[in-house]
């Protein structure tokens, strides 16, 4: 095959990839706590959905409630439960069930300045004045596979062995793609004032955010041999910041 031409169809894979719509993660969990926005609480097996905002809480009749962020305050959930592919859901064997995770309700305005500031569920992983949040999606994208054995018709070039003093024989790997999901974390910062900001890179803009301790920051993440992409780091990073910034107020 063509070089040329196959790097036009690895771009062309990359770039239907990026144009299809993120997916919102489905969360399912065997225990959760919610307090309502009127200071009610309940309690249940739930199962969150990103892409609707919604929570689906299971009673006790077989029938499932359905909450939007506006009737929730927070919610905190454990043991979480992952999909077979057969309709059934099974606890991971390595989740740990003790893991007591936090979600909330935050007015945002969907990265559109101009639009009036509607409820989002958020997980809140560290706490403030200044919180570390996130949203989770499922990413769609396109991955080569090299077909075993020799291609007939096109495909990834590979060398074969040759004899001494024989030319270079290329052969041609077949080439197929298939869709993949990836899990997707998008982290935000949460001030008072009610501002959500995204961290698109997450140390430019971490650094940003705090200009007072950017440096001590830089410092402190070099020392700890952190860096700024997991939500482990991240809330090392951020819940730092915040004691430099409560330690310098007078």
């Amino acid at each position: 095959m063509n070089i040329r031409f196959l790097a036009y169809l690895l771009l062309l894979a990359r770039g239907t990839a990026h144009g299809q719509a993120n997916t919102g993660v489905r969360l399912d969990f065997q225990f959760s706590r919610i307090v309502l926005a009127n200071g009610d609480t309940l309690a249940g097996p739930v199962a969150m959905h990103y892409a609707t905002d919604v929570l689906y809480l299971a009673q006790p009749d077989g029938t499932v409630r359905n909450l939007v962020p506006g009737m929730v305050a927070a919610f905190a959930v454990q043991g979480e439960k992952f999909a077979t592919g057969q309709g059934r859901y099974r606890v991971a064997r390595a989740a740990d069930p003790t893991v007591l995770r936090l979600f909330r309700t935050l007015p945002w305005n969907g990265e559109h300045p101009d639009q009036r500031p509607e409820p989002y569920f958020f997980e809140q992983l560290a706490e403030g004045p200044v919180l570390l949040l996130r949203r989770q999606f499922l990413v769609p994208r396109q991955v080569a596979l090299n077909m075993a054995g020799p291609a007939h018709g096109g495909g990834l070039s590979r060398s074969l062995p040759v004899a001494p003093g024989k030319l270079p024989v290329v052969d041609i790997a077949p080439v197929q793609f298939r869709t993949v999901n990836e899990l997707q974390d998008v982290f935000y910062l949460a001030w008072p004032t009610g501002e959500i900001r995204a961290l698109r890179n997450p140390r430019k803009d971490l650094l940003a955010a705090f200009p007072e301790q950017a440096q001590q920051l830089q410092a402190y993440a070099r020392a700890q041999g952190l860096g700024f992409a997991t939500a482990r780091e991240l809330h090392e990073l951020v819940s730092y910041a915040n004691s430099l910034a409560s330690a310098a107020k007078p």
